[in-house]
């Protein structure tokens, strides 16, 4: 994402702006951030139905921290072909504007709500990642 400011900071003031740059001269330059990425696999569910409400609490709580659900395998009709060691169950794939709101949404009050609802017999492997511009 990249944010154009032309706004120059008045003498003296601060330039508390987080997505940008000044030169030398003052004038502020369009700095790009990259995205971020919460990337969730699920290698076993033993409890599918406790997961759904997981699933209630973390959609409205991703939404709020700006999080877009990009792939959701396999519901939803979606295919996958494992190769490797990959597996074919859950995996999920949802992005953010910056790596910085990823990790605030994950710290969110409203997710941690959710999490509290995971069942204990769900394995998964969480990562908060960041993108290339």
């Amino acid at each position: 994402m990249a944010i154009q400011l032309t706004a120059v900071p008045a003498p003296g003031s601060i330039d508390l702006s987080v997505n940008s740059k000044s030169d030398v001269s003052g004038r502020t330059q369009e700095v790009s951030m990259a995205k971020g990425y919460w990337v969730s696999v699920y290698p076993a569910i033993s409890d599918p139905e406790r997961l759904a409400a997981y699933d209630k609490l973390a959609g409205p709580a991703v939404r709020a921290g700006g999080g877009r659900v990009l792939s959701r395998i396999p519901s939803r009709g979606g295919r996958v072909v494992a190769h490797e060691a990959g597996i074919t169950q859950r995996v999920v794939l949802i992005e953010f504007d910056s790596f910085e709101q990823a990790v605030a949404a994950y710290e969110s009050e409203a997710y941690q709500k959710a999490l509290v609802a995971l069942p204990d017999g769900v394995e998964r492997d969480f990562r908060i990642i960041e993108g290339i511009d």
